[in-house]
């Protein structure tokens, strides 16, 4: 997966889109765009901002990498009907994320600049000369200031997220507890489930996903709730 991409998944992926009827279609008013077809044709031409979340704008050029990595992971995106809904299912991403930074913000949260300047280096030295990391940089619709732009913007949502989180500790006895529910479930394929002391850290690794995955949830929601989004699309 590239670096960008797993880093908008590893985000977003714990807050997935909804149905949410407080999201507005268009500035004049009109139904939310929950109630209708997300495989109705997009509008043509189409906009250049297709979204504000409290005032700040989306382009549809932001969107368009999100939208096609949405693509190669459903095989039913076929087609007018399904192109059109993974643009919308990436633009509601791109809202979750957008209103996730937006609250970072407020809180005086950033990322840690070590941190950016390391995951920098590794993008770069996994292309071998300019050639190759320029066309690394097209494929994903940006350039290196915009690339260093979106770093930025995952890690600062990254830092909310385990802010907000508390750092999720498990205990013991509650990764024994799930492990003990479901022993195959931490089993490799085709092998008898191993011991818990053997699985103790995975077993921690996925309580503590899904707790985050909760935690996630639950703040775009309250964040939905209290956000100005309309929606051009």
């Amino acid at each position: 997966m590239r670096l960008l991409g797993a880093l908008l998944v590893s985000t977003l992926a714990l807050a997935p889109a909804c149905s949410r009827p407080e999201a507005d279609p268009v500035a004049e008013g009109g139904p939310s765009p929950a109630s209708l077809d997300p495989a109705r044709p997009l509008p043509s031409p189409l906009p250049e901002v297709v979204a504000r979340v409290n005032g700040e704008p989306i382009r549809f050029a932001q969107i368009v990498p999100m939208a096609g990595r949405e693509m190669e992971n459903d095989p039913e995106a076929v087609g007018e009907g399904g192109r059109n809904r993974a643009v919308r299912r990436a633009l509601e991403r791109y809202i979750d994320r957008e209103l996730l930074f937006q609250e970072a913000r407020a809180r005086g949260i950033t990322a840690d600049q070590r941190t950016l300047e390391w995951t920098y280096d590794q993008a770069r030295q996994e292309h071998a000369d300019d050639e190759a990391w320029e066309a690394f940089l097209a494929d994903e619709g940006l350039d290196p200031e915009a690339f260093k732009t979106e770093m930025r913007i995952q890690h600062t949502v990254s830092a909310l997220l385990e802010a907000e989180a508390g750092g999720v500790p498990v205990s013991d006895d509650q990764a024994r507890a799930a492990f003990e529910a479901n022993p195959s479930a931490f089993a490799p394929p085709g092998q008898p489930p191993p011991s818990f002391d053997a699985a103790r850290d995975l077993v921690k690794a996925a309580l503590r996903q899904q707790r985050l995955s909760e935690i996630t949830r639950r703040l775009v929601g309250d964040l939905r709730a209290r956000a100005r989004i309309e929606i051009f699309l």
